[in-house]
């Protein structure tokens, strides 16, 4: 793929810069009108733009003009106004050098998304080889050329952009591939060996600490070690830092669940439920990622990844219904349902981010299909314990073109997970329904007093289960692009809770 940059002064060669066409082959174009050239974008409001460049990098080939100002309004094309568009649609004219410039980096960013093809035939030269020193063979991205063209920015300011919207697209593209691998590609030992080398990649200012089970065993890491039992392989807890900050910053750490398989363990999944438990690592992936793009753009912030590494499986020690396990925070758990396994991997990771220092948390999880029940196949699933930090990542996931909506905790909710008569609390509330704001409530009770948390299950929108026009089928790397726009939005202000 090849990203071009032209800086056209409209009002110096009106003509050429406004004759454009919204994508070769598209039924309507977003004005409404029949445009004369071809292969050209041009859209009225962000989510059309960033639809349009994910069906035009989709083909992997050719050549695109895509017109980008943010101070234009499609009317002014040579068909006159627009026709159609809704009028909740977000106005590309809403500020000036910056919003132009966030509004290429992530066009860029879905140009990588359309393009991004994950290379089966490379799994061939992967087998005994590390995962991290050949990633960019497992994604192809075609040989698409795109132009875009400006008004109102500088060249220096443009390119910026597009390298950072190319840097959020690699990234993405590398989630995406963790998640695509195969399971005997791709275990616990071998993501954390991606890890270490990606804080080695980052250099100074990044570190690598890995917990293996005798580590955690010591420290009393019950519920992620329980999950792990019916393999021989060791779980990890895996805990990357970046110092981008000052040292009185406060610190915001990413907590990923990485079941790099999921069998329900005793409590079995049928065949259909079992396909694409490889996925089950997609947040660990997707935390992995973002924490990349992060450190690469150097954002000022005291940023920390936790990632927590096993899997789920059957065998003569794993863990059973009604056992009773001792998480890393001294509380204790019933299990009822040994397939509700994530929320046991994450309260442990969530506690040790805390010991850690974490102000506040960001953790990402394909935890629930309640929540993909609830909201679909193409919208994550956010809780929180504070009303503006909510809103908050509400904002950076519209900015990244990811739908999120917020669904409900409280005391409702909690209770229904305080019925065992040996442990404070179970991991399932049996025939109660509202599962995805039952295991939210399960992992708020390892949230300490003065922590910020927010959660994000994504067990819907993290997979794409059949191609579409815009992306294809496999890992979607959903809430990279949210999560990093969030770390952002939270280092600008200084990291105050």
């Amino acid at each position: 793929m090849e990203i071009r940059i032209e800086i056209s002064d409209k009002r110096g060669n009106p003509t050429e810069r406004e004759t454009v066409l919204h994508g070769a082959g598209q039924e309507a174009p977003v004005c409404g009108a029949e445009c004369a050239a071809e292969r050209e974008i041009r859209a009225r409001d962000r989510e059309a733009l960033y639809a349009a460049c994910r069906r035009a990098s989709r083909a992997r080939a050719g050549s695109w003009r895509i017109f980008l100002d943010a101070a234009a309004e499609c009317g002014q094309c040579a068909h006159g106004p627009e026709a159609g568009t809704s009028p909740e649609a977000a106005p590309l004219q809403e500020a000036g050098t910056s919003r132009t410039a966030a509004l290429l980096q992530e066009a860029v960013r879905c140009l990588y998304d359309g393009a991004y093809r994950f290379r089966k035939d490379c799994l061939k030269e992967l087998v005994g080889r590390p995962v991290f020193a050949n990633r960019d063979a497992l994604a192809d991205y075609g040989t698409g050329i795109y132009t875009f063209v400006l008004s109102g920015l500088s060249e220096e300011n443009a390119f910026a952009a597009a390298e950072r919207g190319k840097l959020l697209g690699t990234c993405k593209g590398y989630a995406r591939s963790l998640g695509n691998l195969p399971n005997n590609y791709l275990h616990a030992q071998q993501m954390t060996d991606y890890a270490a080398d990606l804080a080695k990649m980052l250099g100074e200012g990044v570190s690598c600490r890995v917990l293996d089970h005798e580590a955690m065993e010591r420290m009393g890491c019950g519920a992620l070690l329980a999950v792990n039992r019916g393999r021989k392989e060791e779980a990890f807890l895996i805990t990357l830092e970046y110092a981008g900050g000052e040292k009185t910053d406060r610190k915001l750490a990413l907590v990923g669940k990485g079941l790099l398989f999921d069998s329900g363990g005793y409590h079995l999944k049928s065949i259909s439920g079992m396909n694409g438990m490889k996925y089950d690592m997609c947040g660990a992936a997707g935390v992995l990622e973002a924490f990349e793009f992060l450190v690469r753009s150097r954002t000022p912030v005291n940023l920390m990844a936790v990632l927590a590494l096993g899997e789920n499986l059957i065998g003569p020690e794993a863990v059973k219904m009604g056992d009773v396990i001792t998480t890393l925070s001294g509380k204790t758990v019933e299990v009822y349902n040994t397939d509700a396994e994530g929320r046991l991997a994450l309260c442990d990771a969530l506690t040790w981010a805390q010991r850690c220092g974490a102000a506040q948390i960001v953790d990402l999880a394909t935890l629930t299909y309640s929540a993909q029940a609830a909201l679909g196949d193409e919208t994550g699933a956010l809780f929180g314990n504070r009303d503006e930090l909510c809103r908050d990542m509400q904002k950076a996931a519209e900015t990244a073109d990811e739908a999120v909506w917020r669904l409900p905790t409280g005391e409702r909710y909690h209770r229904l997970l305080e019925w065992s008569i040996c442990a404070d609390f179970a991991n399932y509330a049996p025939d109660k329904g509202a599962g995805a704001s039952v295991a939210a409530c399960f992992l708020e009770n390892f949230i300490e007093p003065g922590t910020g948390w927010l959660h994000l299950d994504i067990v819907g929108p993290s997979v794409i289960r059949s191609a579409t026009e815009e992306m294809s089928e496999g890992a979607s790397g959903f809430g990279v692009a949210s999560v990093a726009a969030y770390v952002q939005a939270w280092a600008r202000s200084k990291g105050i809770v």
